[in-house]
C-alpha cells in the first residue's frame, strides 16, 4: 500500500457494519475485523449506559431489577432506537479508538425484510455515531461478496445467511440479484424453540443456557452422537432450582421446525430461478454464511433436501461485514447492488413478486 493511500485509509476509514440481532461486526476495508461484540446494551435506573456488548450480555438474565438490559434488534431491524444509537455509537468509537480520523464512510447491512421506516432507522444511528456517508446493502448480498462468491459473471451463485433474527437467501448473476427471500428465523429462533421445549417438560432457562444448548449440542439431519449436557434451570414441578441433563435429541427435535422454515425459504428461491442459472448451481452449489452456518450437520441437510451441493465459507460470521466494506472497493459494483435508503423497500417488493430479474438504479 503506498504511504498516501495507507494516510487517506487512516483519516477517513471505509467500514462495513453488520448491525446483527445477535452481533454486531465492524470490518475495515484493507484491514480486517475492527470490532466484534453481543448487540446488547445494559442501562441504569437513570437511564444511563453501563456496559455495551459483551460485558453486557453477560448480565442478561441475571441483572437485579435496577439493571435494563436491552437488544436493540429484534428480527435484523431496530426494535428500540435510542439503545441501537448507543450500540453503534460505541462500537464504531472501540473501532477507531486508536487513530485521528474524519467521519467514516459506512455500507451498512439490513434484511430483505427491512421497510423503508428501518432502514432511515439504521442511517438515523450511524450517522448519530458520526458515520459521513452511508450506503445501504442487502445482508444476502453483502454475504455473497464476503463469502467470495463472484457475482459478476453469467454463472448463478447461491448464498444462505443465517443470522440471530433472520435468514437471508438469494442468487446473484451479472451483478444483480435474481431472486431473494427472506424470513425472521435465525439463531434466536432457535433458542426460543430450545427453551420451549424445556419449558414444555416443566424445566425453565435463560437465553445463554439456551444458546448454549444449540452450540453444544445443535443439529440438523440425523444426530452425531455426543454425549448429554447437564444444565441449571428452575424445576417448575419442584418450584425450585435444579439440575438435569439434556441430550442431544431434545435439542434437535426443538430445532427442526425452524430447520424446516429455512430449509423452505431456500426452496422459494430454487423456484423462482431461471432454469439456466438453476442449473449453475449445480456447479457453483450454495454457500452457507453467518452463525447459523456452523450448526452441525446443515450444510449436508441443506445439500439432500435440495440436491445441490452445499459449503460454508471461511469465517461465516465475518462475511457480512466484510463484504460490506470490501464493495466499497468497486463503486460501478456498489452502485448497482445497493439501492438507497428510500428505494429499498419498493425494490425488495419487486423481487417478490418476481418483476425483475436482475437490478438496475
Amino acid at each position: 500500500m503506498s504511504l498516501a493511500r495507507a494516510l487517506r485509509a487512516a483519516l477517513n476509514p471505509e467500514l462495513g457494519i453488520d448491525l446483527g440481532t445477535a452481533n454486531t461486526v465492524i470490518y475495515e476495508r484493507g484491514t480486517g475485523v475492527l470490532v466484534s461484540e453481543p448487540s446488547v446494551v445494559a442501562f441504569d435506573e437513570r437511564n444511563e449506559v453501563i456496559a455495551v456488548g459483551r460485558s453486557a450480555k453477560e448480565m442478561d438474565g441475571r441483572a437485579p431489577g435496577r439493571i435494563r438490559v436491552v437488544r436493540p434488534l429484534h428480527g435484523g431491524t431496530i426494535s428500540d432506537f435510542a439503545a441501537a444509537h448507543v450500540l453503534i455509537k460505541t462500537l464504531v468509537d472501540r473501532a477507531l479508538a486508536s487513530r485521528a480520523r474524519v467521519a467514516p464512510k459506512v455500507v451498512a447491512c439490513v434484511p430483505g425484510c427491512a421497510t423503508d421506516i428501518e432502514c432511515k432507522a439504521v442511517e438515523e444511528a450511524v450517522r448519530a455515531a458520526g458515520g459521513r456517508a452511508t450506503t445501504f446493502l442487502p445482508q444476502a448480498v453483502a454475504a455473497a461478496l464476503g463469502a467470495g462468491l463472484d457475482v459478476t459473471t453469467t454463472c448463478g451463485k447461491m448464498v444462505v445467511d443465517i443470522g440471530g433474527g433472520t435468514t437471508e437467501v438469494a442468487v446473484l448473476a451479472l451483478s444483480g440479484v435474481v431472486g431473494m427471500h427472506s424470513i425472521k428465523v435465525g439463531g434466536d429462533y432457535l433458542d426460543t424453540a430450545i427453551a420451549g421445549r424445556l419449558r414444555a417438560q416443566r424445566f425453565v432457562v435463560g437465553p445463554l443456557t439456551a444458546e448454549a444448548l444449540k452450540i453444544k449440542l445443535g443439529y440438523a439431519g440425523r444426530p452425531a452422537g455426543r454425549a448429554p449436557i447437564r444444565i441449571s434451570g428452575f424445576d417448575l414441578v419442584h418450584s425450585a432450582p435444579r439440575a438435569r441433563e439434556v441430550s442431544e435429541e431434545l435439542v434437535g427435535e426443538a430445532m427442526a421446525e425452524g430447520i424446516d422454515r429455512i430449509t423452505r425459504a431456500v426452496w422459494s428461491v430454487l423456484e423462482q430461478t431461471p432454469p439456466d442459472l438453476a442449473s449453475d448451481l449445480l456447479e457453483s452449489g450454495i454457500t452457507l454464511t453467518g452463525g447459523g452456518a456452523q450448526i452441525t450437520g446443515l450444510a449436508g441437510e441443506l445439500s439432500l433436501r435440495t440436491n445441490v451441493p452445499t459449503t460454508v465459507a471461511p469465517d461465516p460470521l465475518e462475511c457480512v461485514a466484510r463484504g460490506a466494506a470490501e464493495v466499497l472497493g468497486s463503486p460501478t459494483l456498489m452502485e448497482r447492488l445497493g439501492p438507497s435508503a428510500d428505494r429499498l423497500t419498493r425494490w425488495y417488493q419487486s423481487l417478490r413478486i418476481g418483476m425483475r430479474e436482475s437490478y438496475s438504479p
